[in-house]
């Protein structure tokens, strides 16, 4: 244990949060388009705007998670919450406005 905070929770916290900076960066900054699901230019009215949205909230979401890997070192007693709160609850409410979001980027029939 590292400061008292179960170390598979820690090692799977950096984890998300590497993939998601990596992620984040690739789509943001190198317009990495096929890594988003279902992304179609023809259909996109603003692509680069989905593009910087998409990134923005991956790296969000690396952001938070590097957040609470901090809050696991400092909080141990809480670190099974805090990886739940994260990964049963940031992530699948961040998902979904995501998603919601990124129909204003559809092109209007």
């Amino acid at each position: 244990m590292i400061g008292d905070a179960p170390l598979i929770l820690l090692l799977i916290i950096e984890f998300i949060a590497v993939v998601f900076l990596a992620l984040g960066y690739l789509i943001k900054y190198r317009k990495m388009t096929n890594l988003i699901a279902g992304f179609d230019r023809k259909t996109c009215a603003d692509p680069e705007g989905l593009i910087a949205w998409i990134g923005n909230s991956l790296l969000a979401l690396a952001i938070a998670a590097a957040g609470i890997f901090f809050l696991l070192l400092l909080l141990p007693e809480y670190a099974l919450y805090l990886f739940f709160i994260y990964t049963a609850g940031i992530v699948p409410i961040v998902a979904v406005i995501v998603v919601l979001r990124a129909r204003r980027f559809d092109k209007k029939e």
